[in-house]
């Protein structure tokens, strides 16, 4: 059997990453915990949803996440003065750990796939690879992607229609989106 190509690997682990992403965000908002930006709207939804629907949700082309590595997350903190839950941890770790390898393998990628800024990309290739356990400790590290986005998030955990799911895609994949599309759709006529 031929090798996968290198893009479909790193979109599959994509989809792996918003499956945590989800499953962690599930857990956060059935404990009625902080859910890293999650819109109001999308909290029942996301509580009721079933294993199988999360893991169809997660196929996203896109990360459903979005990681901030500004100056507050970059002091790198000490783990044993940290009071973060270990999936909280696990979870950023593990983010840190593949766009890190993202993006020293492919910058485009890392820009397309994780929808990291240029500025991210840069100090994720300057760190040390022990530097990404204790970047992990840091509590704002990690958010809900399309933050003010209610309805793209609504749709995205409601809609199972192919058509939709593509046009959700192609909407999320635009490298504008966060500050040029409007934080509501329009109304359907």
């Amino acid at each position: 059997m031929p090798p996968t190509p290198p893009s479909l690997d790193q979109l599959q682990q994509v989809h792996e990453l918003n499956r945590l992403f989800l499953t962690y965000l599930q857990t956060r908002v059935r404990a009625d915990a902080e859910c890293l930006g999650l819109p109001e709207l999308a909290r029942p939804i996301l509580r009721r949803a079933s294993g199988d629907w999360l893991a169809a949700v997660a196929e996203f082309p896109r990360a459903l996440f979005d990681l901030k590595l500004d100056e507050r997350a970059m002091q790198l903190r000490d783990p044993l003065r940290s009071r973060d839950d270990a999936a909280r941890h696990a979870l950023y770790l593990t983010i840190l750990l593949c766009a890190w390898t993202l993006s020293r393998q492919s910058v485009y990628q890392a820009r397309l796939l994780l929808a990291l800024e240029p500025r991210t990309i840069q100090r994720l290739r300057a760190m040390q690879l022990c530097d990404l356990q204790l970047v992990a400790h840091g509590r704002e590290v990690v958010h809900c992607a399309f933050a003010g986005r209610d309805w793209l998030w609504s749709e995205l955990l409601t809609d199972p229609r192919p058509e939709m799911r593509q046009q959700l895609a192609l909407i999320a994949l635009q490298p504008g989106l966060p500050r040029d599309w409007p934080a509501r759709r329009a109304s359907r006529i």
